[in-house]
């Protein structure tokens, strides 16, 4: 495929993961490297004196001025708390050698611009894939599989096998009494009643978890629309000015780096908040011991400062801390480049706040389904009433159906136990169950629209027909031969 151009100069685009931990206000600055230490807590004798070596939480390597990839193991224990925060030394001044700053910038462009070929890659592969006899026929195939499959079935097979057998058995014995009972379907129909109380009790268990997992979705949802909303409203307000050139000095350059880095880090941020908040809801779901493959896929780069304090806290233990100091991290850093003047709309910190207090507001919505629940009393209520009813409602079926009993016990206990069950999973929509929402699909997708609205931000000044551009005083756009 082709390769994807940038955009209006060097300083059309940015991307990537990493950052740095000097502010935008430090960036080129002079003066001497002096440090003061600032301790957030006392220390303890329970204190471990080599963090990094704390249940494997952190790595061995460290970066002082920018982030990294978290590796998967560091990924699937970031829901491990410390409990407190470490030592650490505040710098008092920032990078002065630019050159360093310049590689580091240019790396992220390189990894921004595979990122969108890459995502181009794809819309070519599928779109190639969605013409033919070949995916027609896959399509069948796709369609096949989604209704025959085992589904919920593999959750209560031992309750099916049980059943059933238990359905043989009684055959046997109602054969040598003649198929001849007083409490057969022939002489009474009393146990109707509870199998019909017991049914809307189930159905209205599967409705209330059934409204969960909606709101859920809705939650979900709306938390990658408001940082999408965001991205879009911050990349279209950077001023584009010029780049740089050999022929600019050294305000032009800072000013050109600032941009280009503000864009990287509100990227990673914005991936960063995300996995917060979508981790955070995911553990809710999670054994102590449980290792998953799906929380790795949500990928995002930290610094060890940013690392040690996402892990003070955790959502199980009833703080929002971490969701919080995230988006204080994205709110500051917007402002940073609007002190900056890095923007042309002076309004873009007001309407970032607000698509912060809105996905926070959806993200406290879908925790409050995350980590509640019904009591477990009155499910293993109705585990036992369905259990219950399957004991006793094949003795109404062998007086008519006979040898064909085992066939309406399959239909009850599949119906009755299946429905248990997928109210179960339904209940909280935040976990790793394949009928979960799949959230790392959705900060997989969050991060494509980031880099694509990245990539391509400066295309919401090329609307308008050119007559009207021109009357407008406006310059006229051609697409180039």
């Amino acid at each position: 495929s082709a390769p994807v151009p940038p955009l209006f100069g060097k300083g059309g685009f940015a991307g990537g993961v990493g950052g740095p931990s000097a502010s935008l206000k430090s960036l080129g600055s002079s003066g001497t490297m002096g440090h003061r230490n600032v301790s957030f807590v006392r220390r303890s004798p329970r204190t471990p004196r080599n963090l990094f070596n704390r249940d494997g939480i952190f790595s061995a390597t460290s970066s002082c001025f920018t982030s990294r990839p978290l590796s998967s193991v560091e990924l699937s224990k970031l829901s491990k708390t410390l409990g407190f925060m470490p030592k650490v030394a505040q710098l008092s001044t920032g990078v002065s050698n630019l050159a360093k700053v310049q590689e580091h910038i240019a790396k992220l462009d390189d990894e921004l611009r595979d990122r969108v070929q890459n995502i181009c890659d794809k819309f070519n592969e599928a779109s190639s894939a969605n013409s033919g006899r070949c995916a027609q026929s896959c399509r069948w195939t796709s369609a096949v599989r989604t209704y025959f499959r085992l589904g919920i079935l593999k959750e209560i097979w031992m309750e099916i096998v049980f059943f059933l057998l238990y359905s043989v058995g009684l055959q046997w014995y109602a054969h040598s009494y003649d198929w001849d009972f007083r409490w057969s379907a022939f002489n009474q129909d009393t146990i109707y009643y509870p199998a019909l109380v017991m049914s809307f009790l189930l159905s209205f268990r599967a409705s209330d978890c059934m409204v969960r997992f909606q709101t859920g979705c809705e939650c979900i949802f709306k938390m990658e629309k408001h940082l999408r909303e965001m991205a879009f409203d911050v990349m279209t307000k950077l001023s584009l000015g010029e780049s740089w050139g050999e022929e600019g000095g050294t305000n032009d350059l800072e000013s050109s780096l600032k941009k280009r880095y503000f864009k990287h880090e509100f990227r990673r941020l914005s991936q960063v908040l995300f996995a917060c908040a979508a981790r955070d809801l995911n553990d809710s779901a999670a054994d102590d011991e449980q290792v998953a493959e799906e929380p790795v896929r949500l990928r995002c780069s930290l610094t060890d400062v940013e690392h040690a304090a996402v892990h003070v806290t955790h959502s199980s233990y009833g703080h929002i801390f971490r969701v919080y100091m995230a988006a204080a991290w994205l709110m500051k850093l917007v402002r940073q480049a609007n002190e900056a003047c890095l923007f042309d709309d002076s309004q873009v910190c007001t309407r970032t706040e607000e698509n912060l207090s809105e996905f926070k507001g959806a993200w406290m919505k879908a925790r409050s389904i995350a980590y509640s629940c019904m009591p477990d009393s009155i499910t293993h209520l109705l585990w036992v009433l369905a259990s219950a009813m399957n004991f006793v409602l094949p003795w109404e079926y062998v007086s008519v159906c006979k040898w064909m009993t085992w066939l309406p016990s399959l239909f009850i206990s599949v119906s009755f136990f299946g429905i248990v069950h997928i109210a179960a999973n339904m209940e909280n929509p935040f976990g790793f169950d394949d009928d979960d929402i799949p959230v790392w699909d959705v900060a997989e997708h969050l991060d494509e629209e980031v880099s694509l609205i990245m990539f391509y931000a400066a295309l919401d000044e090329v609307g308008g027909e050119n007559l009207y551009r021109g009357l407008a005083s406006q310059d006229h756009i051609y697409v180039a031969a």
